[in-house]
């Protein structure tokens, strides 16, 4: 058993008028259980103590993985435990569906379930020698082409020992949550979120024998961009990106941060990639 709960943020994903509708009737449920719950769209979520508001004991998400990690992403350094519901296509990252939801919920509240601590990565964007931008991401990391269809050039290290230039459409580094997102559609490998490791993998690569890599997620991964006649991106979990230049250093390592995922006792990992099509 785990602790009861006693506040819980709703946070829906935004424009679904089902997923809000449905907020509002989990709202009412959970204050008919003595629970204290506040109702917002994903686009309007703010960290809670940003706004002044005392720290929920969760956040229930109603969106796919997408609108998930869009709530991950605003906690800060704040380490919430998240429970999704998915009104997405997969939901890996959920728990729960919009039928049948009642019982696990109040067995919830009641501290019958278990956090699962994912890993996250840190990463540092760097341009001639000055950090530009910082942050971190639950699920992947993708250095790629923009519109055109011309391959770049990215110059990659671990720690210390240079791993030589990658001619490809981009390079993903991933944790083991990110293993089912695009990692998976590169060729790369499905990681149980126990494992403290992130993963490499080249999109499209062209004439390399680049493969998919594992590594501990301890390790400093570095990626430099190499002059290219293509625009080269930093997106952030498939969400929001920035544009970069020739000479531009992106280091990636483990996060002290970890997302605090509420998970039911009755799944297992095996079971997840059964049940979405990954097996």
């Amino acid at each position: 058993m785990s602790q009861p709960i006693h506040r819980v943020d709703v946070v829906t994903k935004t424009g679904n008028k089902q997923a809000f509708a449905l907020g509002f009737e989990i709202r009412t449920s959970l204050e008919a259980l003595g629970v204290s719950a506040s109702i917002f769209q994903n686009s309007e979520y703010e960290n809670p103590e940003q706004r002044g508001k005392p720290r929920p004991d969760m956040i229930l998400v109603l969106g796919g993985d997408g609108t998930l990690l869009s709530v991950v992403r605003t906690l800060g350094d704040r380490q919430v435990p998240v429970l999704g519901m998915n009104f997405g296509q997969v939901g890996f990252l959920t728990e729960l569906s919009p039928e049948g939801w009642q019982a696990s919920l109040e067995s919830i509240v009641r501290g019958d379930y278990h956090l699962s601590p994912r890993i996250m990565l840190h990463y540092d964007l760097l341009r001639e020698g000055a950090l530009i931008e910082q942050g971190r991401v639950a699920n992947d990391l993708l250095v790629g082409r923009g519109g055109t269809a011309r391959l770049i050039r990215l110059r990659l290290w671990a720690e210390t020992a240079a791993m030589g230039t990658v001619r490809a459409d981009g390079l993903i580094v991933s944790t083991p949550v990110g293993s089912t997102a695009y990692a998976a559609a590169a060729g790369g490998a499905l990681i149980s979120h126990e494992l403290k490791v992130m993963e490499i993998c080249a999109v499209c690569p062209f004439m390399s024998g680049f493969k998919p890599l594992i590594l501990p997620s301890r390790t400093r991964v570095t990626i430099q961009v190499e002059p290219s006649s293509s625009e080269v991106y930093l997106t952030l979990d498939g969400q929001s990106g920035t544009r970069l230049r020739a000479g531009d250093r992106i280091t990636i390592r483990e996060s002290q941060i970890s997302l605090q995922s509420v998970q039911l006792a009755r799944d297992t990992y095996i079971q997840k990639l059964w049940q979405k099509g990954y097996l």
